[in-house]
């Protein structure tokens, strides 16, 4: 928020501020005559679909998931998984939260609740397909029956260079276009049974709200006792899943944030709740 006042363009990486504060971000963004790029390698592939398209015309956006290390794992097995295991993302090199993130498939629904807040779009436009080869980062279907398609290897260099050069556009060396990658897609629809946690995006608001500061932070106290031996992976889904679902939570639903000390405040009492809770 304060590096917006004095810059022309700004490119966000951070998941937790757009979800958490998208309205206070935008708010300056437009106060301040600043472009805003997004870098998370999904939502820079939209941005960058969307050039000189009118938004009015995406039909849906699909946005895709490796499924993590347990795309193929059947459920009955996930009661035996170890730490060990979590942490083994097939394609992504990434921090131990984030590779949980991926593995339970919470990661994708911050990420779709990212597209909806910068591309103002309504949760029914947007989808989520798992894709294990993350070479595909974003789909668009647009009204007059065009359908674009970004690729990319899964490489964050690539999105951070491009929204670094967005505008001046210097020549990167990748890696030759992969046909065996394309020809073996493998895009399928999420196994709800298996990633429950994905049905959470059919219960969230649809304006900005503090609700999604609840989640965030429920989810990360969840994914720190998991990572300290606290809870399986399996009560890891569950408990996320019950614990959002708690009245006490849900009237957050209906409060906007007006000032990132709301959201402050509200992250270390949702903590501290979750302290008193039988984890």
């Amino acid at each position: 928020l304060e590096i917006i006042k004095f810059t022309k363009t700004i490119a966000i990486a951070n998941k937790e501020s757009i979800i958490c504060a998208w309205n206070l971000i935008q708010k300056n963004l437009k106060k301040y005559k600043t472009n805003f790029i997004p870098v998370d390698s999904e939502h820079f592939s939209i941005f960058s679909l969307l050039q000189n398209q009118n938004v009015n015309n995406i039909e849906k956006i699909y946005i895709t998931a490796s499924g993590g290390p347990f795309i193929d794992l059947p459920k009955r097995k996930f009661e035996k998984i170890k730490i060990s295991d979590a942490l083994k993302h097939p394609n992504w090199s990434m921090g131990k939260k984030i590779t949980i993130d991926s593995a339970t498939m919470m990661n994708k629904v911050f990420e779709v609740i990212e597209a909806k807040n910068i591309f103002n779009l309504d949760y029914k436009k947007i989808r989520i397909l798992t894709h294990p080869k993350s070479y595909v980062h974003a789909i668009i279907k647009f009204k007059d029956g065009l359908a674009k398609i970004l690729t990319h290897d899964p490489d964050m260099k690539i999105p951070i260079y491009n929204s670094l050069y967005f505008y001046e556009k210097i020549n990167y060396q990748s890696k030759p276009l992969d046909l065996n990658i394309l020809n073996d897609l493998k895009l399928k629809k999420v196994d709800l049974s298996k990633f429950s946690t994905v049905k959470i995006l059919n219960n969230l608001p649809k304006y900005p709200s503090l609700f999604e500061t609840v989640l965030i932070t429920i989810n990360d106290y969840l994914v720190f006792k998991f990572l300290d031996k606290k809870i399986s992976f399996k009560k890891l889904i569950y408990l996320i899943n019950k614990i959002t679902k708690l009245k006490e939570f849900q009237k957050y639903k209906k409060i906007k944030p007006k000032k990132p000390e709301d959201i402050y405040r509200l992250n270390a009492y949702v903590s501290s709740k979750m302290d008193s809770f039988s984890i």
